[in-house]
């Protein structure tokens, strides 16, 4: 068991890295990171469980994205439409960009639970990712 702890602590750290890297060098205007963080927190709580594992790539991603608890209140508050709507007129590189996180964030916990595999296909639909070439 402490075992697979362990591994899944490093897997999740090499995910953290693999994307951090990418996003920090992206500016994000104020309303886009409100966006952003009220579909990680949609992820976090699709299964109707807070794992660990999904809060600390949430704190990771503070640093990386550039907020603090305060926002993540107002932007928890935001409506999930609205945030949609945001998330659909971003750059194709911004919007894969949240796709990695929210792809992280759901497996961080070890599973990938239907609701946080339904969320996020229907995220991606809704943003239109999918829909560029790349």
């Amino acid at each position: 068991m402490l075992v697979n702890s362990l591994q899944n602590d490093i897997e999740n750290s090499v995910i953290f890295l693999s994307f951090s890297s990418k996003i920090k060098s992206m500016e994000f205007e104020e309303f886009v990171k409100a966006a952003f963080v009220k579909m990680i927190y949609e992820v976090i709580e699709a299964d109707g469980k807070i794992h660990p594992a999904e809060l600390e790539i949430l704190n990771k991603l503070k640093s990386v994205i550039g907020f603090d608890d305060a926002f993540l209140k107002r932007a928890r508050l935001l409506e999930y439409d609205n945030a949609l709507v945001t998330l659909y007129n971003l750059p194709h590189e911004q919007k894969k960009a949240l796709a990695n996180i929210l792809d992280d964030v759901a497996i961080s916990d070890g599973a990938i639970h239907k609701k946080e595999m339904d969320l996020i296909i229907n995220t991606f639909i809704n943003i239109g990712l999918g829909e560029e070439t790349e």
